[in-house]
């Protein structure tokens, strides 16, 4: 059942649709540029396995860290050329957030040995409003005023590399969405993916068509977030959980405002250990 925390809005989920079986991970998704030899995952779980097997730790030259953060380079190096092919801008980066560190756009890894993340239980990144926490091999969503960015913590080692993989969305690609964009999995550990929504004309309502494919059955969690300029992306205006089937899925949200249906930030957060795929956001009228 759709929870509403706002009087600016109210919304309804008419149900999810199974329109195929099939799952499709790979028709209109884009390969990495640079690691373009690797192939194209959605889950760098599967990039690792291909590099650790053709570029192996040698105890000099390669280390284990520089596998984990290839691997997600891979990933979500693609998920950014997907995003950003819809006219808006997400960033990404991976590495050892000790030695050299790791920054994308606002957000800044604090370089710290990994014993020290360890026993502290986190990693600490630091952007222009604050440090916010990442669980040791684990993930965080940061969404605050008009910041909206993703970390995850898949690795460490014993002593002093861990591997931090940031994403930044610094403009938002506005619906109607008619190309495929992923949701990368850092290790099994998944990413959002914020869009832009709002009626075409100024009217009081504003239906959503979302289409999905998954590789498994999930639920995925689906937050309407206030819009960066007319408010702070920190508050939650409505969120849902709703159970996907394995292959292609349609579901389907109407809303409304008075005078106006608001433009709100969609949010759609899978499960994690799931392969996600957006394949549309429609809008209607």
């Amino acid at each position: 059942m759709v929870r509403v925390y706002s009087s600016k809005i109210r919304v309804e989920f008419k149900g999810v649709t199974l329109k195929s079986p099939k799952v499709d991970l790979q028709t209109g998704l884009m390969k990495p540029k640079t690691l373009f030899w690797v192939r194209n995952v959605i889950d760098s779980r599967k990039a690792y396995e291909q590099i650790a097997s053709e570029v192996p730790v040698d105890g000099t030259e390669i280390v284990p860290w520089m596998q984990y953060a290839s691997a997600d380079n891979a990933v979500f190096e693609a998920m950014a050329e997907e995003y950003n092919r819809a006219g808006s801008q997400l960033l990404s980066g991976s590495g050892d957030a000790f030695v050299p560190g790791v920054r994308v756009g606002s957000l800044v890894g604090k370089s710290e040995p990994a014993i020290v993340v360890a026993q502290r239980g986190h990693g600490i990144v630091s952007t222009p409003y604050g440090e916010f926490k990442v669980p040791y091999k684990g993930k965080t969503t940061i969404a605050t005023k008009d910041l909206l960015g993703w970390a995850a913590f898949p690795f460490s080692s014993d002593f002093r590399q861990w591997v931090l993989t940031l994403l930044q969305w610094t403009d938002l690609a506005k619906a109607p969405i008619s190309e495929r964009i992923r949701f990368g999995s850092s290790h099994g550990l998944v990413a959002p993916n914020f869009f832009k929504v709002g009626p075409r004309a100024p009217l009081p309502f504003n239906i959503m068509k979302i289409g999905v494919t998954t590789n498994k059955p999930q639920k995925m969690q689906i937050k309407g977030r206030g819009l960066p300029g007319q408010g702070s992306v920190d508050e939650v205006l409505f969120e849902d959980e709703i159970e996907l089937n394995e292959g292609q899925n349609e579901f389907i949200y109407y809303y409304w405002g008075f005078p106006v249906a608001p433009t709100i930030v969609l949010e759609l957060q899978p499960e994690d250990y799931t392969e996600t795929v957006l394949d549309y956001i429609d809008l209607i009228p």
